[in-house]
């Protein structure tokens, strides 16, 4: 038998009596088969309606161990809808003794999240007048529909979108919002469904529900809506991106439009407070910090190159180059690149198989050898062999990293890549 839907006769109502007529269990949860019921099912892009069942038969109590049940989801099989209760350690021995169907079934009283249900007769109405709008302004329909839980969004078939275009149909779709037009819904059979009709699918079922907002949009679908457009308070896009060939425009409405520009107005007015600025004045205050900061960083840039040229010249002191047949320098902090220039630089002004490491932010190693060297290579594979990390290059060039810094201190690693190099540099 097919569940009434009181959720499509009042939209506003929040409680309801009805009978139980059938009880199992699902996934350890008891599943409740109602013969009206004002929770609507998962499906269609939007979630369930949760809140309470209260069992009214003291006999069915006893046997379950609570009048109260948790209402945690609602599914739709063949016309019937089952609502699946949290019901801690049932098992299906409970229901034993208990006919899973009972004649005239037994009374129930039921109670919605209203919260929860009024967020998403805002967001789907909304949503209805947003793809209308998008539709009616730019010729762009709707292929996608998503209601999650702090936002809503549509895919449309469309290669772009400019701001401008955004603008102009957020302004029809809350001009529609302004004119608090009725919202309904009516049943056709298939043969019967209105011309103007906007749909994202083929119909297939014989008996189709169809919503209007006023006479600006004839939309096939089975959830729940407004019953005035002016309920939906607000309709605003907040991203636009391109997927899948066409464009995801997200988008938030009525209570989560005004939470969303609560947080960010706080974000504003304390980025105003940082920058000891008025509001207004946040935008330029934080293109000149920009500014500075770039002039900083190339400087900063400009001063490591400096310092870089300075470190590599106190590496090729005469007296630093006669002791060793190979040169190896910890440069902390350096990047590798930084280390590249480095390495080529002291080895081919010294003549020396040469290694110029770092440890943090994350270990790396360059190693450059001379025609008279080793295969910087295989001083790689060996340095990896003994500290970590992946690398490769040429017989003249090669390096390794690791994407975590090296635990052991400077002296540490250098001395052991010095011992390293002693005995691969031929004597």
């Amino acid at each position: 038998m097919a569940t009434r839907r009181l959720y499509w006769e009042d939209p506003n109502g929040r409680s309801f009596t009805g009978r139980i007529l059938r009880l199992s269990v699902k996934d350890g949860k008891l599943a409740v088969l109602l013969d009206r019921t004002l929770f609507h099912p998962e499906g269609g892009g939007q979630p369930c309606d949760t809140g309470h069942l209260s069992v009214m038969d003291s006999g069915l109590s006893a046997k379950l161990g609570l009048s109260d049940l948790a209402v945690s989801g609602v599914v739709e099989e063949g016309g019937e809808i089952a609502h699946l209760c949290e019901s801690g350690s049932l098992g299906p021995g409970v229901l034993g003794g208990l006919p899973d169907q009972h004649e005239g079934g037994w009374p129930v009283q039921g109670v919605i999240d209203w919260s929860r249900r009024f967020d998403f007769m805002q967001q789907h109405t909304g949503q209805h007048i947003l793809s209308r709008a998008f539709e009616e302004v730019l010729e762009a329909g709707t292929v996608g529909f998503h209601l999650a839980r702090d936002y809503v969004s549509i895919d449309l078939a469309s290669p772009s979108v400019s701001p401008q275009d955004v603008a102009r149909v957020e302004d029809r779709a809350n001009q529609v919002v302004f004119e608090d037009v009725p919202v309904t819904g009516r049943e056709y059979i298939k043969g019967e469904l209105p011309q103007d009709l906007r749909s994202r699918f083929a119909i297939q079922s014989e008996s189709v529900r169809v919503v209007y907002v006023g006479d600006f949009d004839t939309c096939p679908c089975g959830g729940t809506h407004v019953t005035s457009s002016g309920q939906v308070g607000l309709i605003k896009v907040n991203q636009t991106d391109r997927t899948h060939g066409g464009v995801r425009v997200v988008f938030r409405c009525g209570g989560r439009a005004l939470a969303d520009y609560r947080d960010k107005q706080e974000l504003l007015d304390e980025t105003a407070r940082l920058l000891s600025q008025p509001a207004q004045a946040v935008p330029d205050a934080a293109r000149e910090l920009i500014g500075k900061l770039q002039d900083l960083q190339k400087r900063l840039e400009e001063a490591q190159e400096t310092l870089l040229v300075l470190e590599i010249e106190a590496l090729l002191k005469p007296d630093t180059v006669a002791l060793e047949k190979s040169i190896v320098a910890v440069l902390p902090g350096k990047s590798p690149d930084q280390l590249k220039y480095a390495a080529r630089q002291i080895s081919e002004k010294s003549g020396k198989l040469t290694v110029c490491l770092s440890r943090e932010p994350r270990f790396s190693a360059v190693v450059a050898s001379p025609a008279s060297g080793p295969d910087a290579r295989s001083v790689v594979a060996t340095i990896a062999a003994a500290w970590g990390g992946r690398g490769g290059g040429t017989r003249d060039m090669a390096q390794l990293g690791s994407k975590e810094p090296l635990g052991a201190a400077d002296e540490t690693v250098e001395d052991d890549v010095k011992r390293i190099c002693r005995k691969l540099v031929r004597v």
